[in-house]
């Protein structure tokens, strides 16, 4: 397994829109069960991924595995760094995939980094608590939407 990355372009946008499709219907099917499928706005129309890349404050880059696009990790840099989006195709999942790529990107960007996720993905939950992040804090949307703020210090 050889996890490298590069820079997002415009000939990704359709492979964007997908996997934001995949991986939010993936996470909503897992916590609630076969067929619901849930995200943030925008998410299965492609507005959301028009947003992704009309923002330029964002850092896209494109996650390989073997020279093949299985994600995106978007982020953008400052006191602390925030992963905005971080996706990988529900294929790769399980794979060690989402951990390489992360311990590149510490290596390459130093400094406190903040997230916001979901409190239903379990999986996500999971997944940065394994590489060092803490959840600090609780956002409530509504009485039936909330999500976990999670950081790891620098």
């Amino acid at each position: 397994m050889t996890i490298s990355f590069r820079e997002f372009n415009p000939a990704d946008t359709n492979f964007l829109k997908q996997l934001l499709i995949d991986s939010f219907n993936s996470d909503s099917e897992l916590a609630f069960g076969d067929g619901i499928k849930m995200g943030p706005p925008g998410y299965d129309n492609g507005i959301l991924a028009t947003n992704i890349i009309k923002d330029t404050n964002f850092l896209k880059l494109i996650i390989l595995n073997q020279n093949h696009a299985c994600g995106i990790l978007v982020f953008t840099l400052g006191t602390p760094n925030v992963i905005n989006y971080f996706c990988l195709d529900p294929h790769f999942i399980g794979k060690n995939i989402g951990s390489s790529a992360w311990q590149l990107i510490e290596k390459e960007y130093s400094g406190t980094w903040q997230l916001e996720t979901p409190d239903f993905s379990l999986r996500n939950h999971h997944f940065y608590e394994k590489n060092g992040f803490t959840k600090i804090d609780e956002k409530i949307y509504t009485p039936d939407s909330s999500s976990f703020i999670y950081m790891k210090e620098a």
